[in-house]
């Protein structure tokens, strides 16, 4: 199995990111702006794009985990995992891994350049306050 990996420090409390990444209405923030869903699952469909549903779990107050149970190619079934630790000098740490991917063809790559980028909107949203979706 293939696996999608990487790392940022953010600027903000754990629970603020926890937030940001279980809410519909911070995920519209610097994910896609037309995101939607409850405190269970939610979806996104970029402008022109294809529509992807995410379970969310909360394995502990330290991890978030997405199961993608809707979405193009091989995707589905696929985990996104943000991982949270508090840094010493009031960052926190997010190691991020999007696994199950059957290999690194198709949307593999493709999604690794879309977790940067998306993973950069939510620094910058975090670290500024300002909406600004990596999608519309």
């Amino acid at each position: 199995m293939a696996e999608i990996n990487h790392e940022i420090k953010i600027h903000a409390a754990l629970q603020t990111i926890h937030r940001a990444l279980t809410k519909p209405s911070e995920l519209a923030k610097w994910h896609t702006a037309g995101a939607a869903g409850d405190n269970e699952s939610f979806t996104t469909r970029p402008h022109d794009g294809p529509l992807f549903t995410w379970k969310i779990s909360k394995p502990g107050d330290d991890i978030v985990q997405w199961e993608c149970v809707e979405g193009p190619g091989d995707s589905p079934g696929t985990t996104a995992q943000f991982k949270l630790s508090p840094l010493e000098d009031g960052r926190t740490l997010m190691e991020f891994s999007h696994s199950g991917w059957a290999d690194r063809n198709g949307s593999f790559r493709k999604c690794n350049t879309l977790w940067a980028i998306l993973l950069f909107h939510l620094q910058q949203y975090l670290h500024s306050g300002k909406s600004e979706p990596a999608f519309n």
